[in-house]
């Protein structure tokens, strides 16, 4: 039997030509996943471009603090109304200088504005650059999805999976990210009772993105059964720091590499929440 997992790409909503890239992969049953990110310009009509796989793939809420303007007023009047940077949050989110009901208002905000362009809530929460399992902003997470998430069963991305010993000197970004918050997010998890994915994987270094094709297969063999991987494909016009890695990326996924890896691993990429298999 085939190993189960969700391969979820991050950042739909950031730029056109991420959307875009995203798209192309899903029309073409590349992912079973997206994440949003609801606070940028051009939000509304890219969220019109996912209608007509809201029942074909999860669609989520790509919880975003770092990249952009905030949407709450409440957050607006208690920490301004540009995000800070991703060292500048982390710093104030281990000082616990953040609200948390600020960042409660904030994620609420971003729910709605999520709900009200798809019709629907988020299927999963996630962060953008993982901040959704920092300190203070984790737990003003698990206070929203007992509010408003419970009922539809939303499922919240874990940052979890094996570090070994050779980690900390092949891939210390990996190592940095389960730091930052990976294990309490997971008793917090555990401890309500929430949907999470078995593992996770997809870190790697950017400016590594060439290797990307010798990656995956990587990743594929680190997670479990209902296990997550995150990627961030894109087109080539996509303008960010990262666009080079997101081209990358997507040419993988579009190729028949990427089909012959599923295969030799024995995965089959599905949604979450049921059994869906579409490769």
């Amino acid at each position: 039997m085939k190993k189960r997992i969700v391969l979820c790409a991050d950042d739909y909503g950031q730029a056109k030509a991420i959307s875009l890239g995203i798209l192309d992969l899903l029309e073409n049953g590349r992912l079973s996943a997206t994440s949003c990110m609801v606070n940028l310009p051009d939000w509304q009509e890219q969220a019109s471009w996912l209608i007509p796989f809201q029942e074909k793939i999860d669609i989520g809420l790509h919880f975003n603090l770092t990249h952009g303007k905030a949407l709450a007023a409440l957050y607006r009047s208690k920490h301004g109304d540009v995000f800070p940077s991703l060292s500048q949050l982390i710093s104030r989110s281990y000082l616990h200088s953040l609200s948390q009901t600020a960042i409660e208002a904030e994620l609420n905000a971003q729910i709605d504005y999520f709900v009200n362009a798809l019709g629907f809530l988020p299927h999963h929460i996630d962060g953008h650059q993982h901040v959704h399992q920092f300190p203070v902003i984790r737990q003003a997470i698990i206070n929203v999805y007992e509010q408003r998430l419970r009922a539809s069963n939303t499922y919240i991305r874990l940052i979890s999976g094996r570090l070994m010993l050779m980690d900390w000197f092949r891939h210390t970004k990996k190592c940095i990210v389960h730091m930052l918050g990976a294990t309490a997010m997971k008793k917090l998890l555990q401890a309500n009772n929430i949907p999470h994915n078995s593992t996770f994987s997809g870190i790697y270094s950017f400016a590594l993105a060439e290797q990307y094709s010798a990656f995956f297969p990587q990743f594929l063999q680190s997670v479990d059964e209902s296990g997550l991987i995150m990627c961030h494909p894109g087109l080539a016009e996509a303008d960010d720091g990262i666009a080079k890695a997101r081209f990358l990326e997507y040419q993988y996924f579009k190729s028949e590499k990427f089909i012959n890896d599923l295969q030799a691993a024995q995965v089959a990429i599905k949604r979450f929440h049921c059994w869906d298999i579409l490769i």
